[in-house]
């Protein structure tokens, strides 16, 4: 039996209606979203959006999945730190961005690093090549900032973790890092011998100390 166009026409709409009923948002939820930036599905829950609205809206490209159980609302900032925002939620709070990925971030490098870099605990492991991960024992609250939805290394101890690890990224580039660095005066030499002594550092500020000063 053929459908009339008009019979057609009123299930294409009532089908709509029933779609967008359970995967609205209200102007609060879509506020909170917003300021969250890299949210969890959990987080969304919490607000009132189960799952199947969650997928719903991400179908309608109202929210976008940028890893997995992790969104950002459309309207959400898609800059550069989304991919930090997502990296600290992956590997959780302890977790920092350094390494190559902070040196650039302070436009201490021109390359744009192929992988994030964290720093994370000794126990912490990955099996996605996105990310490298630096484990260390030193303290992952000295010497680091929040910022919007992560943590990041400050200036002066991506300089020295860039001067300790020379051999892994290479020791012209740790240097000309630590040499820009001082130079547009992001930094100077006396907060890097602060940051060394609390970082354990003092032997590798030693041993570059002059190279990277004159």
């Amino acid at each position: 039996m053929t459908i009339p166009a008009m019979a057609k026409s009123h299930i294409y709409v009532e089908k709509c209606e029933i779609w967008h009923q359970t995967a609205i948002m209200d102007k609060k939820q879509e506020t909170r979203l917003r300021k969250l930036g890299v949210f969890t599905r959990s987080q969304a829950e919490a607000m009132g959006l189960r799952h199947q609205s969650l997928s719903r809206l991400v179908e309608e490209g109202k929210i976008i999945r940028v890893g997995r159980g992790m969104y950002l609302h459309s309207d959400g900032n898609l800059g550069r730190d989304i991919d930090y925002q997502v990296a600290c939620m992956k590997f959780g709070p302890q977790s920092v961005i350094g390494g190559l990925t902070a040196l650039f971030h302070y436009n201490l490098i021109e390359q744009v690093p192929g992988q994030v870099w964290v720093l994370v605990p000794p126990t912490q492991t990955t099996h996605t090549r996105l990310y490298r991960l630096i484990r260390t024992k030193v303290k992952l609250d000295r010497w680091t900032i929040s910022e919007n939805g992560y943590r990041i290394v400050t200036v002066e101890r991506a300089v020295l973790e860039g001067l300790k690890m020379a051999n892994k990224i290479g020791e012209r580039t740790a240097v000309q890092a630590a040499r820009a660095a001082l130079g547009t005066r992001q930094t100077t030499e006396g907060k890097l011998g602060m940051a060394a002594k609390e970082l354990g550092f003092d032997s590798v500020l030693t041993r570059y100390f002059e190279v990277i000063t004159t």
